[in-house]
């Protein structure tokens, strides 16, 4: 059973000082999940009324809410974009709930759960209560949550996949290398198409090569119907996140590589 807290939520309009004006509107929720037991912390940007009716935006949900919702809410204000946003709060459990067992993070295995969590109950809420177009929905992580987009893809088969499009960000896939390939030969020996839009970018200064690696496995493959981008983007690992951020949210619902 699903139950939702509703928080203070604040709509557009003035800011501090000279700040511009927010055209969209912020609400705040919790989310208790039956599938994990626990309770997550949602803020979600909804875009002005200008936009047109809610139910046929897409939506971008973002683990690690807590870090890149606000960076994301700023790049739709900025450059018009019409898109919901829903940042997904760890709740302290991103370690158990984005990998498997892993050689990084202690309490891993809990990926499977949080997965039935994000498809079987935080979309059908989102979508019940705030709109969004089933067919655009794109899924967004980092470092523990970019091992978790893929996991998500490689675990649905064609015409079952919960997004459109998934963006992996620095995957941490060199902690769980092994499990990590096998999502994707496991998917690769039963399937021959993987009809969904993939970005999956990494960090030139760091550890890269296993993301590099399973670009490479990707490509290889020549999955039908995939749209696929693996870019190194110059920085640090945290570093490249906005303009990864940037890039993932034009390919995502705009089209553009």
């Amino acid at each position: 059973m699903l139950t939702v807290f509703l928080l203070a939520g604040c709509g557009g309009g003035g800011g501090d000082g000279d700040a511009p004006a927010r055209e969209g509107s912020l609400e705040s929720r919790i989310i208790r999940s039956s599938a994990t037991r626990t309770d997550y912390p949602l803020n979600i940007y909804l875009p002005p009324a200008s936009a047109g009716p809610l139910s046929g935006l897409p939506v971008l949900y973002v683990l690690d809410g807590e870090s890149w919702f606000d960076t994301l809410v700023g790049m739709a204000e900025s450059t018009r974009q019409r898109v919901i946003i829903v940042g997904i709060g760890t709740a302290g459990q991103r370690a158990r709930d984005f990998v498997p067992g892993n050689s990084c993070t202690p309490n891993g295995g809990g990926n499977a759960a949080y997965f039935n969590f994000i498809r079987q109950e935080l979309i059908p809420y989102v979508e019940g209560n705030f709109g969004g177009d089933p067919d655009q929905r794109a899924l967004f992580g980092h470092s523990h949550g970019g091992s978790f987009v893929l996991y998500a893809m490689f675990s649905q088969t064609p015409g079952q996949h919960s997004f459109k499009a998934y963006l992996a960000s620095e995957s941490s896939i060199s902690c769980m290398s092994t499990t990590a390939f096998a999502w994707e030969r496991d998917y690769a020996a039963a399937q021959s198409a993987l009809p969904v839009r993939l970005h999956l970018s990494y960090a030139s200064q760091g550890n890269y090569t296993s993301n590099l690696d399973y670009a490479a496995a990707i490509t290889q493959r020549n999955y039908a119907h995939l749209v696929f981008v693996g870019r190194s983007y110059s920085g640090t690992h945290n570093g490249i996140v906005p303009q990864v951020l940037t890039d993932a949210l034009g390919f995502a619902f705009v089209g553009g590589p």
